[in-house]
């Protein structure tokens, strides 16, 4: 763009000069080199005229062309009809340096032109009219000055080199802020965008979207609230309705309302865990993994017996220490452990196991799980057929506090049939 203008303003500079060449002397100067280089010097002294391609093309477009040429020493040599009136110059001639002549007197050649260029001979001074007139071309010569053109190639690399340079320089601030955008999650709330290192233009924009960021935490906000409000207030009415059913007789129906219950008390907690964990986070500190699972397992196992199951657990240490949140946590492993309760099918076999790479496993003998649904069990509200029963929260609580511990649930078949889950977490560091 800036040789795009230089361009435009020379070009709007030599159109005036150009027009009032053609209006006030109107001859091409550029016939004086030509003139110059057909100069030599004569055999007995004194110049002559030699004949030159572009000296005779000269000469046979324009009829009425003429020249006067006079060297440092005095010798003079002419071609075509000078006008006589003309000759009264030569004498001084030598002291001009450029001249434009109009009204000669001669009306086939009313305008002149005086110069002095060098030649084979030295330099000379030209005296000439009758020959080419200006035209479009020389705005080219004006194009193609070196100084000119040097200026235009200086300028285009100073700009490719600069520029570049500049502008990476201010942008470095915006790859800055990109990165702290994407680093943005939903359960980061109350992070914003700095404006330190953005170019100014940008602040509003960086202002903005901390606005609109403000506004989708305080609405985030209003509904964990919500959703925590309703979680406490079920599990009142839950444990009351607890407490009357276990005082209806010991029958295959009080014990299905009785697991109907424990899911639905499930579900009011896993909700609390939930709205916990975004409200307040996890406190990780170091616990003992065989610890955590073997008191989660024996406080189902009457949840499981009562469901025709068996359940055992195993420990490969006899302790396996994690960083982590020993409630969340637990309420993984309890998620995980009702689920297979839940999906096993009658008489299931639950097996509990602790590995000492620090993995839980969980694994049951029931129907196992449709390959075709591995990827969407985590889903939150995902049931798999042909059982609907609950809200689908389990698993997407389960998966949601291990990726919280920087670990990893998987789910797959287990060898003997069945499904099995694994809850992989990262061992604590030794002391």
């Amino acid at each position: 763009m800036q040789t795009v203008v230089v361009l435009c303003f020379t070009f709007a500079a030599v159109l005036p000069v150009f027009h009032f060449l053609s209006e006030e002397q109107r001859l091409d100067s550029g016939v004086i080199k030509v003139i110059a280089d057909a100069v030599r010097p004569a055999i007995g002294g004194g110049l002559n005229v030699r004949s030159t391609r572009e000296l005779e093309r000269v000469s046979a477009d324009h009829p009425d062309f003429w020249f006067y040429a006079v060297d440092e020493a005095g010798d003079t040599v002419q071609l075509g009809d000078v006008p006589e009136h003309i000759q009264s110059l030569t004498s001084d001639i030598t002291r001009i340096s450029s001249a434009n002549i109009s009204n000669i007197g001669d009306d086939s050649t009313p305008f002149a032109i005086v110069r002095h260029h060098p030649s084979p001979v030295g330099r000379l001074w030209i005296i000439t009219a009758g020959g080419p007139t200006l035209g479009p071309s020389v705005l080219l010569m004006a194009f193609s000055n070196p100084w000119f053109l040097g200026f235009i190639l200086l300028l285009a690399t100073t700009t490719m080199l600069t520029i570049p340079v500049f502008v990476g320089r201010q942008l470095r601030g915006v790859e800055a802020l990109a990165s702290e955008a994407a680093s943005i999650d939903v359960d980061q709330p109350g992070v914003r965008l700095s404006a330190e290192r953005v170019p100014t233009e940008l602040h509003s924009m960086v202002q903005a979207v901390n606005d609109a960021l403000e506004r989708i935490d305080a609405g985030v906000a209003r509904q964990q609230r919500f959703m925590a409000d309703a979680a406490h207030e079920l599990r009142t009415p839950i444990a009351i309705l607890h407490t009357k059913l276990e005082l209806l007789p010991d029958d295959e129906k009080g014990k299905q309302l009785l697991l109907d219950v424990a899911r639905l008390s499930s579900m009011a907690d896993q909700l609390l865990d939930l709205q916990r964990m975004d409200l307040s986070g996890m406190r990780l500190q170091k616990l003992d993994l065989v610890e955590l699972a073997s008191n989660v397992t024996g406080e189902l196992a009457p949840l499981a017996i009562a469901a025709g199951d068996e359940i055992d657990f195993e420990a490969e240490a006899d302790r396996i220490e994690v960083l982590g949140d020993s409630e969340a946590l637990g309420r993984a492993l309890t998620n995980v452990i009702q689920n297979a309760i839940a999906h096993g099918g009658e008489h299931a076999r639950i097996s509990v196991r602790v590995c000492r790479d620090a993995r839980l496993q969980v694994a049951d003998t029931g129907p196992g799980i449709d390959p075709s649904q591995l990827k969407e069990i985590f889903e939150p509200f995902h049931r798999v057929a042909p059982l609907r029963q609950g809200a689908g929260l389990g698993l997407s609580l389960v998966r949601d506090i291990v990726h919280r511990h920087n670990g990893r649930v998987v789910a797959g078949a287990n060898e003997g049939g069945g499904a099995l889950f694994e809850i992989r977490l990262p061992q604590a560091p030794a002391a």
